[in-house]
């Protein structure tokens, strides 16, 4: 205690002392000092960044350490890191994209917020009769509203952070989020409207032209900002880029986010909502990628603030005096809206594992509560200790998300090691048969079996992954569960009546042993394989593959290409420069294939750095003599013809 008393009166004096020479620059270096020596450190421990900030926030907030007076005003300024973080993800999202989502936005999303509402309502009545301190039924809703309305932050940086954000299950979170934050508007209209004395008398008159008036300055302001997004933003920044300042394009990019947050304020709209529809607006705008390294930085100090000012304002008064009503409406809270998730998410036919992670993900309530709450409690529908009590149960429930879903990832883990170490399912021993054999249906696999499919050629494809499998059949593609190193396996598959065997499972070894295996037992088949790389493509070559391809050496030679044309080289000589390369390149690999098994290794290396240099030198010199000669499509062709062994 006296440590922490010590650090009180050092950041006082301190405090004191600066404010009589300038600046008070002292919580502004306690907090930096709080965010870096915290967030690197459970980083470390694989807690995570977000419970980083909560646990240093708290700790040198009010509540602990007390280095921090006013952690009210500094969440207030922070939740602009939340409005950036919308508008950086609007970036992301072009119109047609966003359109394209409606119907997981006002579908999946409202679906979810109406089950979360009808389950969580009662809580605050059931919880509070039972230990004596009930809520009224308007209390009650508010309450429960409160917490269904996720935290923005909190999930977007955990989608981020999960590099999830632009997945199709992070996609809808996003859109549940989106619907939460338009539920704003009409959640503050309500909350007024059941007020106390709200609907009695000539309040009611007042009350109805009011909601009218307010409504319509929301949709107002709303067409505005789209109009403006449209038709204006665009060629603002086409004249700001004209000065070639960096300071005035980084300037015009913090005045949109700001503006278009300040703007959908006044009109009674959510700040973050305001900076997600100037990000869509901008988003296939030239400037996207300039505007988003801009804000990037500013975006991600202020959402760390945020984070540092939500520990900072949990208090432990409160939660000491209420614990058995804080605990008690956080479990079952957290609880029934984590059913009403999972429930909607299985519904609409989200598989188990996802409905999972999305249901731990968004089980907490959300800075928008302290909204909704403030707004009751200044309309006389909540009281000022109920506000502190259930203030807390939203803090307390966004700093266990980030220990929840380390705790769901470990159990994650658990169960996939638990899966593989479970008895194999067994293999399929019956299995349509075809002229063409694949053997692992991988990305390289999936691009082979597509071509033949594409021209009528139906394949036997085997592959011994089986989650890969099922996965695979939901695109329709019938793959069989199969280990083709088996040749009772590849004699189910047909391999005595198919003509060819396509190779193309991603284990080094495995794709050896299929090769060496196939070629003494089934002799009449073409083995075409996958080479990992040079090396294995030697292998492969030696023990009997008739083609050995490597896996990236055809889409290598083709972007080499492209990027030959960008750098202004026609594409007739682009494309005779890429197969004067593939030709001598192929020559080469062939001619070492045999020095490798007999030189030493020394001598190896030197004799492919000669070899290399010089089929440098020869193509420099093909390339100025095709300048000298002219050329043509057809020229090239019968010149590679030629050329060809």
């Amino acid at each position: 205690m006296s440590a922490v008393v010590a650090a009180q009166q050092a950041v006082n004096a301190a405090s004191t002392a600066a404010g009589s020479h300038g600046p008070n620059l002292v919580p502004v270096v306690t907090l930096l000092a709080a965010a870096v020596i915290a967030v690197p450190l459970f980083k470390r421990l694989g807690l995570g960044a977000v419970l980083g900030y909560l646990a240093a926030g708290l700790l040198i907030g009010p509540s602990v350490l007390g280095l921090i007076h006013d952690p009210a005003t500094i969440l207030q300024t922070a939740e602009l890191g939340v409005v950036m973080f919308l508008f950086i993800v609007g970036l992301e999202m072009r119109p047609a994209h966003l359109w394209q989502m409606r119907r997981q936005i006002f579908g999946l999303g409202v679906l979810q917020v109406g089950l979360a509402m009808a389950l969580l309502t009662p809580v605050g009545v059931v919880i509070g009769a039972w230990l004596g301190r009930g809520l009224d039924w308007e209390q009650a809703w508010v309450a429960g509203t409160g917490f269904v309305l996720t935290s923005t932050a909190i999930v977007m940086q955990m989608l981020v952070e999960r590099k999830q954000l632009a997945s199709p299950a992070g996609q809808k979170v996003v859109s549940i989020l989106l619907l939460e934050d338009l539920l704003i508007v009409p959640l503050l209209a309500i909350v007024t409207f059941i007020a106390p004395g709200g609907h009695e008398g000539g309040h009611v008159a007042l009350g109805w032209q009011v909601r009218a008036l307010n409504i319509g300055l929301a949709l107002g302001a709303f067409l505005v900002l789209l109009a403006v997004g449209r038709w204006l933003l665009n060629p603002l920044f086409v004249l700001l880029s004209a000065v070639r300042s960096r300071e005035v394009m980084t300037a015009a990019a913090l005045l949109v986010v700001l503006g278009a947050a300040l703007w959908m304020d006044l009109g009674g709209l959510s700040t973050a909502m305001g900076a997600f529809i100037a990000g869509v607006m901008l988003a296939e705008s030239s400037f996207r990628h300039q505007l988003e390294a801009d804000v990037e930085p500013f975006k991600g100090l202020l959402l760390g603030l945020f984070f540092l000012a939500v520990g900072m304002s949990m208090d432990l008064t409160v939660i000491a005096a209420q614990w058995q009503l804080v605990l008690g409406s956080v479990v079952a809270y957290m609880l029934l809206k984590s059913a009403a998730i999972y429930l909607i998410a299985r519904l609409v036919k989200t598989s188990h594992e996802v409905a999972l992670e999305r249901m731990v993900l968004m089980a907490q309530g959300g800075e928008f509560a302290f909204v909704l709450y403030a707004a009751a409690t200044s309309v006389g529908l909540m009281e000022a200790e109920v506000n502190s009590v259930y203030t807390a149960v939203i803090i307390l429930s966004m700093v266990l998300t980030p220990l929840m879903l380390i705790a769901h990832g470990r159990w994650v883990s658990r169960c996939a090691r638990r899966r593989i170490n479970e008895p194999e399912r067994a293999y399929d021993t019956e299995m349509d048969h075809s002229p063409v054999i694949i053997a692992g249906f991988g990305r390289f696999g999936q691009m082979v079996g597509r071509l033949l499919l594409a021209n009528g050629i139906v394949s036997t494809i085997m592959d011994s992954d089986a989650e890969h499998i099922e996965s695979m059949r939901q695109f329709g593609f019938h793959v069989y569960y199969g280990d083709a190193t088996r040749l009772d396996l590849l004699q189910a598959a047909g391999a005595a009546q198919a003509k060819v065997l396509v190779v193309a499972v991603d284990d080094k070894e495995a794709a050896k042993t299929i090769v060496e295996r196939v070629r003494q037992a089934y002799p009449h088949l073409q083995v075409f394989a996958r080479a990992y790389d040079v090396s294995h493509y030697y292998d492969l070559r030696r023990i009997g593959a008739h083609v050995a391809q490597r896996e990236v050496y055809e889409s290598s030679l083709r972007l080499g290409r492209h990027v030959l044309e960008t750098l202004g080289v026609g594409a007739y000589e682009a494309k005779e420069m890429a197969d004067g390369f593939r030709l001598a390149n192929e020559k080469q690999v062939d001619a070492f294939a045999r020095m490798r098994e007999k030189a030493e290794f020394k001598d190896y290396i030197q004799a492919i750095r000669t070899s290399r240099e010089e089929l440098e030198r020869q193509l420099r010199e093909e390339t100025a003599q095709r300048g000298k000669e002219g050329h043509d499509w057809e020229a090239s062709e019968r010149r590679a013809h030629d050329e060809r062994p």
